[in-house]
């Protein structure tokens, strides 16, 4: 498949899954008019509880020396949650004993895909998490993640592939799989919160 209409296949493949991670109780809150420190801190909590179980699986298929990959490698960036945790107060969360997988370097590709744009999403989030919330430029360094061009470097690398349609479908199975397992935390989430309410 041609590299550009590929890009656009696995756009538009996710775009449910995509605005549903938006919509959900983890991220949505951040974007409200009554934003407060608790919702980020949880935000980050559910961030890190999804993104540790990707880290082991990406570093192993997408590091530094892979030739493959062009300029593009992973850059581990949980630790990145777990400081703006701490400089909030909260407490070290509990690691996954559980890690997602990958079959093939096409699936990695696609759980890439979506962690890598979802901390390019971060740029517009640090400015409004940082005004609102008066951090005064602390608790960041996650949403900051975008600086240091890692989405820029994963698209130059994915438009230098040319994509078997099984390749593709590979990357978009992982991709939604990726976006669900962030919902699905987001809904544990909500359903705990609303228990603790009610109780």
């Amino acid at each position: 498949m041609k590299k550009h209409s590929a890009r656009l296949h696995l756009k538009q493949m996710t775009e449910k899954a995509h605005r549903e991670a938006e919509q959900s109780g983890l991220m949505k809150p951040l974007m409200g008019a009554h934003v407060s420190n608790e919702d980020y801190l949880q935000a980050l909590n559910g961030l890190y509880s999804w993104l540790e179980r990707y880290e082991m699986c990406l570093q192993t298929w997408l590091p530094k020396d892979n030739q493959r990959l062009f300029e593009y490698y992973y850059q581990p960036r949980s630790g990145q949650i777990l400081a703006d945790i701490h400089a909030l107060g909260g407490f070290t969360p509990p690691h996954n004993i559980h890690h997602v997988n990958a079959d093939s370097i096409y699936q990695a590709l696609g759980y890439a895909y979506v962690i890598e744009g979802s901390t390019q999403g971060g740029r517009m989030l640090s400015q409004r998490l940082n005004k609102v919330l008066n951090l005064e430029g602390n608790a960041l360094s996650y949403f900051n993640f975008y600086r240091y061009r890692s989405w820029q470097r994963f698209i130059e690398m994915f438009e230098c592939f040319s994509f078997t349609n099984e390749q593709l479908n590979e990357m978009t199975s992982a991709a939604v799989n990726a976006f669900a397992s962030l919902n699905s935390i987001a809904q544990r989430i909500e359903q705990r919160d609303s228990t603790v309410v009610v109780g």
